[in-house]
């Protein structure tokens, strides 16, 4: 009883033992479970405090702290991050080792700084088209690309002044600026001012410049352009044409002035170098005046024409050698006011009061002799007719008015020859039923082609 008593007892010991084993195994594997537990959740942290995605501005340096708020102890850089360029706008991706786990993170290099510029000033006229905005500044820089457009949309002037125009910069990252570019807008609408144009006279033959003495200036442009039109002149040819003087601002503002340039032979020109402004002015004030008894303003050319030669031919008495040779304005004064004068003195009264009164003239010289002859061709009804108020026979009041080539060949008095090639084509249409000297006569039927009655 007492060996099976005991070897109850034995049997209860080996199970309370057993008790005790399975007991503590199973509290060490709690307590190891529940360590990893706390250890994945650490590591997890660690991991979780990695950024995944980082900005930063070109140029800057990477480091392991531009991916942490605080970095772990044992957190590295796996990746080589100096052969990332950040002066190039990019992303890469980094490996980062924390916790002893290896975690990626893409690191965008970004622009984050406004574009710059320099203002270019402009200056335009009110006319010109507004400029591009991209072409009103310069030295634009940027890591990305930048539209440029001035602030508002748009620009336009309604008048002219100075201006300060807002041009914006945005960068494709949205960064902007604004830089202010002075406008000067110029409101041009007079024209260039020449001066210096007045009426020439050359000798058949010369050369001349005609733009010895003229200048043009302008309220803008420094530089205005002047032309020349001597298209109508001819040289070569005794007459009096008309020479343009265009001038043009870079705004397209014209001024134009015509003048006169009359050709001549040496016989007809008179020049001795001292035909002096005061000299003409006089001899065109002693014409005027006479005018003043003699015509009317309502009268036609023909009508004037007349009038002046009918004057010449009773009021100027001839004799050779009187006249002033110097030029024909000194023979005009001197004849005017000593009231005789040869056939030179003649013609240049004659021209003084045509002139005067804005009837073209010509001087016309007898060829083919010793003895010189002056007389004038006038234009008269659209052609040129020849006149001539020497008194060939003042018995009869007969003197030279609106005649042809022919006409004065086989009808007017003395010697007419002239050299044809010289002088302008002239009238072939003849008048003379319609007009007498002797009497100061012109028809209330005359013929007129460019003139009125």
């Amino acid at each position: 009883m007492v060996r099976k008593s005991g070897r109850r007892s034995n049997k209860q010991g080996r199970v309370k033992i057993a008790g005790i084993l399975i007991s503590a195994v199973f509290g060490l594997s709690a307590g190891f479970l529940a360590a990893y537990m706390l250890y994945l959740n650490a590591v997890g942290r660690l991991e979780g405090s990695v950024y995944r995605e980082v900005n930063i501005e070109y140029g800057h340096p990477i480091t392991i702290y531009d991916f942490f708020d605080k970095v772990p102890e044992d957190a590295r850089l796996l990746s080589d991050v100096s052969v990332i360029d950040t002066g190039v706008l990019g992303t890469y991706r980094v490996a980062i080792e924390v916790a002893g786990r290896k975690v990626y993170s893409n690191i965008n290099i970004i622009d984050k700084t406004a574009p710059v510029a320099k203002a270019v000033p402009q200056e335009m006229y009110l006319k010109d088209p507004v400029p591009a905005a991209e072409t009103v500044i310069k030295d634009l820089f940027d890591l990305s690309d930048v539209s440029v457009a001035y602030s508002g949309g748009g620009l336009s002037f309604a008048q002219g002044g100075k201006f300060d125009v807002n041009v914006d910069l945005v960068d494709r990252y949205g960064n902007a600026s604004v830089v202010t570019v002075p406008f000067t807008v110029k409101d041009d609408r007079k024209a260039p001012q020449i001066d210096g144009a007045h009426d020439l006279t050359v000798l058949i033959g010369d050369t001349i410049s005609y733009r010895d003495g003229i200048t043009v200036t302008d309220d803008y442009d420094p530089n205005p352009q002047l032309t020349i039109d001597n298209s109508q002149v001819n040289l070569k040819l005794a007459g009096v044409y008309p020479l343009t003087f265009i001038a043009v601002d870079e705004c397209g503002n014209e001024n134009k002035v015509t003048v006169q340039v009359e050709v001549v032979t040496r016989r007809t020109a008179g020049i001795t170098g001292e035909d002096d402004a005061e000299t003409v002015k006089k001899a065109y004030d002693l014409a005027a005046e006479i005018l003043k008894g003699i015509v009317k303003e309502d009268d036609t050319d023909v009508v004037k024409a007349m009038a002046i030669f009918y004057w010449v031919y009773h009021r100027l008495g001839f004799a050779r050698g009187t006249s002033d040779y110097r030029s024909w304005a000194h023979a005009a004064v001197k004849a005017f006011t000593s009231r005789v004068s040869s056939c030179y003195g003649h013609w240049a009264v004659c021209k003084a009061m045509l002139d005067v009164a804005g009837i073209k003239n010509i001087c016309v010289t007898r060829s083919n002799s010793s003895q010189v002859h002056y007389w004038c061709l006038v234009y008269l009804n659209g052609g040129w007719y020849h006149c001539d108020s020497q008194a060939w026979a003042p018995i009869d009041g007969y003197f030279a008015f609106m005649m042809t080539d022919e006409e004065l060949r086989t009808r007017a008095r003395g010697n007419h020859d002239f050299d044809k090639s010289l002088y302008p084509e002239r009238a072939t249409e003849s008048v003379q039923r319609y007009v007498s000297s002797t009497r100061k006569w012109v028809s209330p039927d005359f013929p007129y082609k460019n003139e009125t009655n």
